[in-house]
């Protein structure tokens, strides 16, 4: 499978988790598709454990994470800014000072 090839030999690839109304993927260019029940955490316990947890090592030796479970509510916009604070915490100026509604 795609998964267990060298990453030079893998195909450009395009996951999609819904298509909007009206839309359709052409059958032939399907190579396989999957379910990764894990892209998106579970809001439990455990996880938000997980969450709370991630504060003992977050910026150690320099390592920061960033990601849906690293947040909570699990979205895109919080991963885009979990993402952000990271780039931040090593250095990244904010990308979005001229737009005065990202301020």
């Amino acid at each position: 499978g795609v998964y267990d090839m060298k990453l030079e030999e893998k195909p450009v690839m395009l996951i999609s988790h819904s298509l909007g109304e009206g839309k359709s993927i052409d059958p032939k260019l399907v190579r396989g598709s999957g379910n990764h029940a894990r892209a998106h955490p579970l809001y439990s316990g455990w996880n938000v454990m997980a969450q709370l947890s991630l504060r003992l090592i977050q910026g150690r030796d320099g390592c920061y994470y960033c990601s849906n479970w690293t947040t909570p509510g699990n979205c895109h916009d919080m991963s885009l800014l979990s993402g952000l604070v990271c780039a931040h915490a090593i250095g990244a100026d904010y990308p979005f000072l001229s737009e005065v509604e990202a301020k």
